[in-house]
């Protein structure tokens, strides 16, 4: 049980839109999910190994909420418009250092037999690691062009580097027509080629054969699930469609679909 008080004041954190999520002092409490217990001893196994850029588990409250310590600094939903250090390639590189760092904490973590990961729930397969899967701009606390922290872990589960390094792409050089860059405060004119050769040398990532048809595997697996979760009635992923998420993962699979053939000759 986590040390914490009923008169504890809450306030609702900005963001979550599938999940109401609140800070009490240095806290963070999310509603307890069949996969919490994992994604604590998740945290609890990588924070051991020295990876301290994920929230300590703090166990459940007196509500049975899941309770985490709250990191202190920025994130994309209480800055609008996103601001420019999220696209700086001192942020970049940090990212790419940090998924790198976070996959070796989390190269040893067995999981239990029976484990109820949301994304993907069975047992680790030979070549996977339990990944992030979600960590975009939106997943990061940070100031300025420094990280400070990789937060919701609710979409962990198991997959390989590759799948992970395929979604760090897409969100964070980012990858996508010049409109949808602006659309998130991103130069629309950014160098894509530059800055994926910035993430992936951060990250130390040399196998890259594959990695752009990774990307479009990883947008569809979203653009589809957001659009059969909506169809079953899932208010949460209702919204998502309805501002128009899975059509603008359409657009990216088609932009790289024409262009994707010259970026991955350009990373080789």
């Amino acid at each position: 049980m986590a040390n914490v008080t009923p008169d504890t004041p809450e306030e609702r954190l900005p963001g979550g839109k599938l999940t109401v999520v609140v800070r009490a002092g240095d806290t963070v409490r999310r509603p307890v999910q069949p996969w919490s217990k994992d994604v604590q001893r998740l945290l609890l196994h990588v924070r051991d190994r020295g990876f301290l850029l994920v929230p300590e588990p703090r166990g459940f409250d007196e509500q049975g909420r899941e309770v985490l310590s709250y990191i202190e600094g920025d994130t994309s939903a209480s800055v609008t418009p996103w601001p420019g250090p999220l696209w700086s390639d001192g942020l970049l590189a940090e990212v790419g250092r940090a998924v790198a760092a976070y996959h070796r904490a989390v190269a040893d973590f067995v999981p239990d037999e029976i484990a109820h990961w949301q994304y993907r729930p069975r047992a680790l397969r030979p070549g996977e690691i339990i990944c992030h899967h979600d960590f975009a701009a939106y997943n990061a606390v940070f100031k300025g062009s420094r990280l400070l922290g990789m937060i919701d872990w609710d979409g962990a589960g198991p997959g390989t580097v590759q799948e992970e390094i395929a979604f760090l792409a897409w969100q964070w050089v980012p990858l996508g027509p010049p409109d949808l860059k602006a659309k998130i405060g991103c130069d629309p004119g950014t160098n894509e080629v530059a800055r994926l050769r910035l993430l992936l040398d951060s990250y130390g990532y040399e196998h890259r054969a594959g990695l752009i048809d990774a990307v479009v595997e990883r947008a569809e697996i979203s653009r589809s699930g957001i659009e059969e979760r909506a169809a079953a009635g899932d208010r949460a992923y209702v919204a998502l469609r309805d501002e128009g998420h899975p059509r603008d993962m359409e657009r990216l699979i088609r932009y790289l679909g024409a262009s994707g053939r010259n970026l991955q000759a350009a990373i080789e």
